[in-house]
């Protein structure tokens, strides 16, 4: 159809911290990030708790993000950082079995000044290119990961497009 739209889904995923104190349940609901997919990207069930999935037949991706609620003080953000860069690429191989390669890492104050903002990408050479994006907040960590075929340039190239329509709330 001439002039047809692409029309856009709007994902806003609301997720409810553990409470600090467990015998007091108090229903704060905190809305972490806003995710706007073409509707090419189909929602996928994922058994982990505050785990949104999603999967793009055509490009063959996954993209899953969650959020990890934590009490940590601004002076531990660093090492935690470093400590989740870590546990994430040490996960890959559990997930798709090979030898993983990291291909950059990073950890970097966030613009906005609420926490850091942490990155990687790893490729299993001819199957799979993961490109990481999370957030460290003294109350959160916050998880944007995407999983591609083994061809680098569309693996960057999807991530790129898709990172825009990815609005994390900070703190």
């Amino acid at each position: 159809m001439a002039g047809r739209l692409n029309m856009l889904y709007r994902y806003s995923v609301n997720l409810t911290p553990p409470p600090a104190d467990p015998v007091v349940k108090q229903g704060h609901v905190y809305s972490e990030f806003v995710l706007d997919l073409p509707p090419a990207w189909q929602a996928q069930a994922h058994a982990g708790d505050n785990t949104v999935a999603f999967h793009e037949p055509a490009a063959d991706a996954a993209l899953i993000v969650s959020v990890d609620f934590i009490e940590s003080g601004a002076t531990d953000l660093q090492a935690l950082a470093a400590e989740v860069i870590a546990r994430r690429l040490a996960a890959l191989p559990a997930a798709t079995p090979g030898l993983w390669q990291t291909l950059q890492q990073q950890v970097r104050p966030h613009r906005s000044g609420a926490g850091l903002e942490l990155s990687f990408a790893a490729e299993l050479p001819g199957e799979q290119v993961a490109l990481y994006l999370g957030y460290a907040t003294p109350r959160k960590l916050l998880h944007f990961l995407m999983l591609c075929g083994p061809d680098r340039a569309a693996a960057v190239a999807l991530f790129n497009a898709t990172v825009p329509q990815f609005q994390p709330r900070l703190p």
